[in-house]
């Protein structure tokens, strides 16, 4: 291939882009043992298994069988399992909510309505009730407690009904400040769920808007069924985001379902609902006892439906009649301390394990978006750094099985090129952006290990110079990234970190990734002019090629095109500067900025200017008595450049 930026290409051998290692792989696993063992796994696995792989797998077991010993005889957490479920078939699960979920919010069950507005009609009367309000009812009334004939003594109108019973479900300013009658854990968790689209059906037993409010505030209006007219032209279950079944009716229904009488049997309508959900869906039951509901039972009883499982959270010890159910269902039994803690735990394991499978989103702009939104709150930390790590080895997982061998001609060495720079597109709009809006160390060496990983994962010793040279491109690229984002917020600690910590293999040698991973021992010069249309016979066609490439990846946090191009002219500086002033032989790459500036002579070096105490001591540049001189020479091999 010629000269290569005044270095002959058999100057670097075939040891360039040697392995220095594999990071936080295989801790407790001997790769030789890997390498003969290999194959074996390699197909047992599938053929693209790769030796990172093996090692990766091999080190969880490692990681696992340490800690068997310590789990062994823990029991296993049924809540887990149905977290699991709901994860992988959103909307199969249909919620059963009794009075239990609303326990913690003081509201009052239907029941103790009951009992309260007979005392009311009582003290109406100017009648003493004495200890049993069911015994005075049924004394005066010759029946059971009856939740409607009440209403309609007490509050004949829809005005009278809503003002009687208001005070029992809607809080007070008071109550409101002491947080009853109000949405509680359970209610928020079960929103979330539903807002998330992992449940959509809901059918309960409580009167309360508890959790019609908590929906409202999650964005997602419930369609609420809660009587036969609602059921007879509800919208089918398939059609509606979320459905509420309020199988006994809600506080203003006047035909609400109170007694034992009326909780035998239900309308031909809600029976035809019910029986369509409890066959349909998978099951999960919290907070209902299941003894004073018998038309609930027996439309459990009568489905045949076994097609997903049946989860049974309880408190207390399982009733008789419940019992019955259980084993119809096959329902798994999860003891629980509460309503709120269970479902609050539910949800935050839903999303658990939602957020681990997002960690690969496939649009550009969206794994984008995840970034700004991880970035800046601590308790991203972990999900950011997953975003990052995923997308770094899906990139190299592109071209790990890349061949170094054979003869490469101009288009071989175009399709190269671009081969690496399509792996690593995301990538680098993630670093760039994430160098931009860093703002701790902790964010730099994120980024300085994405680099370290590329720089560092095996690589091809043997076989056609250029190409062996052409596996540090990816690193390049990232390596331009970081700095370009870092420049351009003129917060330079990102690429100062990974300049000065991160580094390569060259000769066989570790070497500071600004001489190890240069431009012009990466990329062949007269290679590239040969490879890319239109270029020809250009000056600096390794830089005006990395401008094209890298610069996209700023494009929407900097708008204007002068300023790019001059960012992207300071990180050349401070690349050429580091190479010349750490390699020692008075040499380093000049950049596209020894012909955009050679009339005025304004070149680059302003961000070295104001950040070279930083950079000495994180070790991209030499000390300042030496720096002055190198800087000199730079100087001036940049003004010669234009010339050449």
């Amino acid at each position: 291939m010629g000269f290569v930026g005044g270095h002959e290409a058999s100057d670097y051998g075939p040891e360039l882009g040697g392995v220095v290692g594999f990071v936080e792989v295989g801790e407790f696993v001997d790769e030789d043992v890997v390498d003969e063992a290999g194959g074996e796994l390699a197909q047992s696995i599938g053929e693209a298994a790769s030796r990172t792989r093996v090692l990766n797998c091999l080190s969880s077991i490692n990681k696992l069988s340490l800690e068997a010993d310590r789990f062994a005889d823990m029991p296993s957490n049924p809540l887990v399992s149905l977290a699991s479920s709901i994860h992988a078939g959103p909307k199969t699960f249909a919620l059963l909510l009794g009075s239990g979920v609303s326990a913690s919010s003081g509201v009052p069950t239907g029941w103790h309505v009951t009992l309260d507005l007979i005392r009311r009609l009582a003290l109406l009367r100017d009648e003493d009730i004495g200890d049993d309000p069911i015994a005075w009812y049924r004394e005066q009334t010759g029946g059971e407690p009856d939740y409607s004939a009440l209403l309609t003594e007490l509050a004949p109108s829809q005005a009278d009904r809503r003002n009687l019973l208001e005070p029992y479900f809607e809080p007070t300013e008071d109550e409101r400040a002491e947080g009853l009658k109000l949405p509680t854990i359970a209610h928020n968790s079960i929103a979330k769920l539903v807002a998330d689209g992992f449940v959509k059906v809901i059918v309960t037993t409580n009167f309360d808007r508890l959790l019609e409010a908590a929906l409202v505030e999650a964005g997602v209006p419930p369609n609420v069924v809660s009587s036969p007219a609602h059921a007879t032209g509800a919208l089918p279950l398939t059609h509606s985001r979320c459905s509420i079944i309020k199988v006994h009716g809600d506080y203003l229904s006047p035909d609400l379902k109170n007694t034992v009488d009326e909780l035998e049997r239900y309308d031909p309508a809600i029976d035809q609902l019910l029986d369509e959900v409890f066959d349909q869906y998978g099951l999960l039951v919290c907070g209902w006892s299941g003894k004073w509901d018998p038309a609930l039972r027996n439309a459990i009883l009568r489905s045949p439906g076994r097609r997903f499982a049946a989860y049974w959270l309880h408190r207390d010890p399982l009733e008789p009649e419940t019992e019955e159910i259980v084993s119809h269902r096959e329902a798994i039994r999860i003891p629980i301390q509460g309503a709120d803690s269970a479902f609050g735990s539910l949800a935050d394991m839903v999303d658990a394990l939602a957020g681990a499978a997002d960690q690969r989103p496939q649009d550009t702009a969206f794994a984008v978006a995840q970034l700004k939104k991880y970035l800046p709150d601590p308790v991203h930390r972990i999900k950011l750094h997953d975003l990052l790590i995923a997308e770094t080895n899906d990139a190299i997982d592109q071209f790990r099985d890349l061949s170094v061998d054979g003869a490469v001609g101009p288009q071989q060495y175009a399709e190269r090129m671009n081969m690496y720079e399509e792996a690593t597109a995301r990538l680098l709009k993630l670093l760039a952006t994430g160098a931009f809006f860093s703002d701790c160390v902790e964010h730099d060496r994120l980024w300085a290990r994405c680099v370290g990983q590329l720089a560092n994962r095996n690589m091809g010793h043997s076989g056609n110079v250029a190409l062996i040279r052409m596996q540090q491109y990816p690193t390049l690229l990232a390596l331009y990234a970081v700095a370009l984002g870092a420049v351009a917020s003129d917060r330079i600690e990102s690429v100062a970190l990974t300049l000065g910590t991160v580094k390569a293999d060259r000769r066989g040698q570790s070497w500071p990734l600004s001489v190890a991973v240069s431009s012009w021992g990466v990329l062949d010069h007269d290679a590239v002019n040969q490879s890319i249309d239109g270029f020809g016979n250009r000056k600096t066609p390794i830089s005006d090629h990395l401008f094209d490439v890298v610069c996209p990846a700023v494009s929407e946090i900097v708008r204007d095109e002068e300023r790019i191009a001059d960012h992207f002219d300071e990180v050349e500086y401070l690349m050429g500067l580091s190479y010349m002033s750490l390699e020692g032989h008075g040499r380093g790459p000049v950049g596209r900025a020894s012909w955009r500036k050679w009339q005025t002579e304004q070149y680059p070096g302003s961000v070295v200017d104001r950040h070279q105490e930083l950079l000495i001591r994180e070790g991209v540049l030499r000390g300042q008595g030496e720096l002055d001189e190198v800087r000199r020479t730079y100087n001036e091999l940049i003004r010669q450049a234009y010339y050449r």
